[in-house]
């Protein structure tokens, strides 16, 4: 690292986030964000102690009807009052001390967004023996732009190189076997629209194959397999979600093909 923090001020940030009834962790995850210098969240409508909970944090607070994933995010980033932002989900929390971690990276790495690592907690525990993704997070927004025609799984595009900085987000959007099984049927019926729209078609080998490969890449690469029976029932669960984009994608072809309405 450059020796610059004694000469010059740690940069402004903001930190971005989008809701949905997400009072389960939010409050760890404000917490988490106190040494931003601002918290926006935008709001599409919640009805549970998300509000009551990102006011007793100072988060500045912007309602905003469901615009989907990637075009409610971009949204919420044009909020923000600062060019450097960081984004976290209502279920992902930085550890202590993260904020700052940024901060100085932002000075000692110029030209560099940065990512994280991200900690899934499976039924109530982490899966860090499992091989961890990693999620660009902070960067400037003067030089970021989501893709908005995602329809999940949304990407964000940086005009910088990604550092990965030693810091650690807990997820906790995974946290139970009901929870992720209904997160990857929503989103696999959203991924095979995506797909369809963009002219992919039915694949019948990636059909018969796609569930096998895909749990044997996460139980064996992904290291699924040192987190006991938890990791066999995630690895079941994830690889179902490939298989079901696949089938998904057959019925919307089939249904298009037949003049079949949904």
């Amino acid at each position: 690292m450059t020796p610059t923090l004694m000469s010059q001020p740690l940069p402004k940030i903001s930190a971005y986030l989008i809701t949905l009834n997400a009072a389960a962790h939010l409050d760890e995850v404000l917490t988490s964000l106190a040494e931003a210098d601002e918290i926006v969240l935008v709001d599409s409508g919640s009805t549970d102690a998300t509000l009551a909970i990102a006011e007793r944090h100072g988060a500045r607070i912007v309602h905003q009807p469901w615009l989907g994933f990637a075009r409610q995010k971009a949204f919420a980033m044009a909020q923000c009052s600062n060019d450097w932002v960081i984004n976290l989900d209502g279920d992902e929390v930085l550890p202590p001390g993260g904020v700052i971690a940024i901060k100085k990276a932002i000075i000692d790495y110029p030209g560099h967004s940065f990512a994280f690592h991200r900690d899934d907690y499976f039924m109530g525990a982490s899966m860090r023996f499992a091989k961890m993704k990693h999620f660009r997070k902070a960067y400037p927004k003067s030089a970021a732009r989501w893709r908005e025609t995602d329809l999940v799984h949304e990407h964000i595009d940086v005009d910088l190189p990604a550092r990965i900085l030693p810091v650690v987000i807990k997820h906790y959007g995974h946290d139970s076997a009901e929870i992720l099984a209904d997160k990857k049927n929503r989103y696999s019926t959203l991924k095979a629209r995506q797909r369809l729209e963009k002219g992919r078609r039915f694949s019948a080998a990636r059909m018969l194959l796609i569930y096998p490969v895909m749990f044997l890449k996460l139980y064996l690469l992904h290291r699924f397999c040192l987190c006991g029976w938890r990791g066999v029932i995630k690895a079941h669960l994830e690889a179902n979600y490939f298989f079901l984009t696949e089938a998904k994608l057959f019925e919307q072809q089939f249904k298009q093909k037949n003049n079949i309405s949904s």
